[in-house]
């Protein structure tokens, strides 16, 4: 059973070991990010974060919900992206910057991302869907560190979708009856649990940390059904309980959901959604 808090307790396999978890893996992150034009050795950026090759891949994978290389590829695939419209190098002098051998392998990891091949991209006038890229994870106790400027910037992009906003239930009785580690937990485990069920359903978008214990979550091109769907298994995804210490804490999360359409109050209008769900009893999903 392993156990991550971010101050100072792993249990994995009966053992107990102090260290800072989420200040040694944002040190990988940072050291991935200053070598990406590099060969970037597995190894080296475990001992970055002062943990075995082992035990940092199965960490990394936990908190950052995807695996290193997956990790490591997708942020090279995307500053690509950016070199593709603002400069004029070669597509094969852009794949070997970001350690590619062949045109080849980069066009077919550039389409397997993106849907769309990079001479296709770089043609296009429209630069096809420009927010499409995997941003540099900072970690803030467990979650990514955007704000709703940021959801603004990502609505504005989009002609349409639906906007989630994912409240964690008597979190503030969390960290009084529990402590802030079980918060901190608690705080790493729903936006993995709420990744999960996306990866499951094949959708690339990631939840995005708003407030202390808030996350939103965009989707686009998604009918009605569907997006009940993905609420109800979010909502069961949280019924396995969380264990820290020999404690045991059942986490539920009130969801708002609303269709938006460049709506300039959106996020009002999905906190209204999600406030409902709580009124109604929490635990649950509100659309309107």
């Amino acid at each position: 059973m392993l156990f991550i808090f971010k101050n100072y307790i792993i249990v994995l396999s009966s053992e107990v070991i102090a260290i800072n978890i989420l200040d040694r893996i944002q040190k990988s992150l940072n050291y991935i990010e200053e070598n990406l034009y590099e060969d970037i050795k597995i190894d080296k950026v475990a001992e970055e974060a002062f943990m075995s090759v082992s035990l940092f891949y199965k960490l990394f994978s936990k908190i950052i919900g995807t695996t290193l290389k997956d990790y490591i590829r997708k942020r090279r695939l995307s500053l690509s992206k950016k070199d593709l419209i603002e400069t004029k190098q070669s597509i094969l002098e852009i794949a070997l910057k970001y350690q590619y051998e062949t045109y080849e392998s980069y066009s077919r990891s550039f389409k397997k991302l993106f849907g769309i091949s990079p001479k296709k991209y770089r043609e296009s006038t429209k630069n096809v869907d420009e927010y499409n890229v995997f941003q540099k994870i900072n970690l803030i106790y467990g979650g990514v560190n955007m704000n709703e400027e940021k959801i603004k910037e990502k609505i504005n992009l989009f002609s349409n979708g639906f906007i989630f906003d994912f409240d964690i239930d008597n979190f503030s009785l969390i960290n009084k009856n529990y402590g802030r580690k079980m918060g901190d937990i608690v705080l790493i485990e729903v936006p993995v649990r709420i990744n999960k069920v996306l990866e499951n359903n094949n959708i690339k978008e990631e939840v995005i940390r708003i407030d202390a214990d808030e996350f939103a979550l965009i989707l686009k091109g998604k009918d009605e059904e569907l997006i009940k769907i993905i609420s109800n298994e979010i909502i069961n995804s949280m019924k396995e309980p969380i264990n820290f210490e020999g404690t045991t804490l059942n986490v539920t999360v009130s969801v708002g959901i609303t269709k938006f359409s460049n709506d300039t109050f959106v996020i009002e209008k999905v906190r209204k959604a999600m406030i409902e769900a709580k009124n109604n009893g929490r635990n649950q999903f509100n659309i309107i």
